[in-house]
């Protein structure tokens, strides 16, 4: 009787760790999410550590005119992030969204047509967590292999 009991309730956790599991929240604290090192080790410099900008959801880097930033996109003006993932792969004048294999579920870069050493962004969704890094002060093909790398470390974490 014992051996059932004990059976039994470890199912019991077993299948309420599984319902539970994918109902944990997404990220919020966009400078947990890369290490000082991930960065470094991308921009090919020694670089500080992240600090918050205008709140948790985005982080900076940054350090001899290299800068990234990490955005954890969220809900607005009733759009899911996915919902506002899809829709930023709408052209816009002046705006090339180009799409990036290899990252996550889906992927696409960003940057402005005539000035793309601007600040190249790397927009990334994997399942319903959505994020965007944007790296400055490189040549825009560079600036996409470092996204890159700076995403895929990021999304082996989430």
């Amino acid at each position: 009787m014992h051996l059932r009991v004990t059976t039994t309730i470890l199912i019991g956790v077993l299948l309420i760790g599984s319902v539970v599991a994918p109902l944990r929240a997404a990220p919020s604290e966009a400078c947990s999410l890369l290490t000082q090192a991930n960065v470094s080790a991308a921009l090919g410099v020694a670089i500080g550590a992240g600090q918050q900008i205008a709140g948790p959801s985005t982080c900076g880097w940054s350090a001899q005119g290299k800068r990234v930033t990490l955005t954890i996109t969220r809900p607005a003006a009733g759009q899911s992030p996915v919902d506002r993932f899809n829709s930023g792969k709408t052209p816009i004048i002046g705006v090339t969204n180009e799409p990036a294999a290899g990252v996550g579920d889906d992927a696409y870069y960003v940057y402005f047509t005539k000035a793309p050493n601007s600040g190249t962004g790397l927009v990334v969704r994997k399942g319903s967590f959505v994020f965007e890094i944007r790296v400055y002060g490189f040549a825009l093909d560079q600036a996409k292999t470092i996204a890159k790398t700076l995403a895929q470390a990021l999304t082996g974490r989430v």
